[in-house]
């Protein structure tokens, strides 16, 4: 008597899949799903060297992380399944995202030292954030230079109460009751060199720029607050990026400068990258990897993208990090710098 199982014995195998009956795990519908997820894939990976001003594509640059973690799944299931082109194809885009995470992953730091500088950068999220929390961090990090945006009167009075103005007595720039106010805190005394009014957009940022000495000598620092792209259209974020980029090439390259603060731009935006060109991202240079400052404290979304940086220049780069500060949308960043850099 032929049993069930002989039947399923007897039935034809296909010797790619190994499956009876000749037929892929999934079928064709898994086949068209898994080349869908790759094409979805390859689009913020090819868009990365794409200037952009259209409003999706350059959120979509700012997913090329997810994009690399989403092409990881796909080598993975399509070789499972025995899709081979599939396989080589998702292999060859992983390759890719991989080269271009090598950077952010193998970091090129020194030994901290005595006279070392410490800089820290807060988006404060039209003030809300805690400032206990702020000033805790400032402490422990022994910050030498603070630049807080979006800072309101409230917030510069809470942080008064808090212990700021002990920690780092120095400050230029001002507060403001919407998201332009700029300041920046210092441990010794500060000279403005340009307070940086923004008055050609209508969010009006400022971004002031200033010099301090410190035991290693004296820096340059701008605190950077660039426009938000929008999702119907991003020229002007990425004319001011063309005007921050602008700015750093006329400062002397034989002075020691630190650009810091929210870029609302990441390394996936080539705007940014001509920004950062010739200059150290201090968490890239202190091989932090995937850096997420942005979105925080959202359930339904994870931080998946770097928008807040510490650039330098005539520097070495001794550490860098996040914190994550309770009332804001974004992680504060900070980096410590050497003063003996080329």
């Amino acid at each position: 008597m032929l049993k069930p199982w002989d039947i399923v014995a007897t039935q034809p195998t296909n010797r790619t899949t190994g499956l009876p009956g000749g037929k892929r795990f999934g079928g064709p519908f898994l086949t068209v799903l898994l080349w869908a997820g790759l094409v979805v894939a390859s689009s913020p990976v090819g868009l990365r060297w794409v200037d952009s001003t259209v409003g999706i594509a350059v959120v979509l640059q700012s997913m090329v992380p997810l994009a690399a973690i989403l092409v990881a799944a796909l080598v993975a299931v399509s070789a499972v399944t025995r899709r081979w082109r599939l396989t080589i194809a998702s292999g060859v885009l992983l390759a890719v995202c991989g080269t271009l995470a090598v950077p952010s992953v193998f970091g090129h730091t020194v030994a901290p030292g005595s006279d070392d500088l410490v800089v820290m950068s807060a988006n404060l999220q039209y003030g809300g954030a805690d400032a206990r929390s702020l000033v805790v961090a400032v402490r422990e990090r022994r910050v030498d230079v603070l630049v807080l945006l979006e800072i309101t009167p409230e917030a510069v009075e809470r942080l008064r109460v808090a212990g700021l103005d002990s920690l780092l007595p120095g400050s230029a720039g001002q507060s403001s009751r919407d998201a332009g106010g700029t300041v920046v805190r210092s441990r010794t005394a500060l000279t403005l060199i340009d307070p940086r009014l923004d008055q050609m957009s209508a969010y009006a940022f400022n971004q002031p720029v200033v010099s301090t000495r410190y035991p290693g000598g004296t820096v340059v620092l701008r605190a950077v607050h660039s426009l938000p792209p929008g999702l119907l259209g991003a020229a002007e974020w990425r004319s001011g990026l063309s005007r921050l980029q602008a700015w750093r090439q006329t400062q002397p390259a034989d002075e020691p400068l630190v650009l810091a603060g929210d870029f609302n731009s990441s390394w996936g935006h080539p705007g940014f990258r001509r920004v950062a060109e010739a200059m150290s991202d201090a968490h890239r240079a202190a091989g932090q990897g995937w850096v997420r400052t942005w979105p925080q404290g959202r359930r339904l979304i994870r931080p998946f993208i770097q928008l807040d940086h510490v650039l330098v220049r005539g520097l070495d780069v001794v550490d860098a990090g996040e914190i994550r500060l309770p009332n804001t949308d974004h992680a504060a960043v900070w980096a410590r710098l050497s003063p003996h850099g080329p």
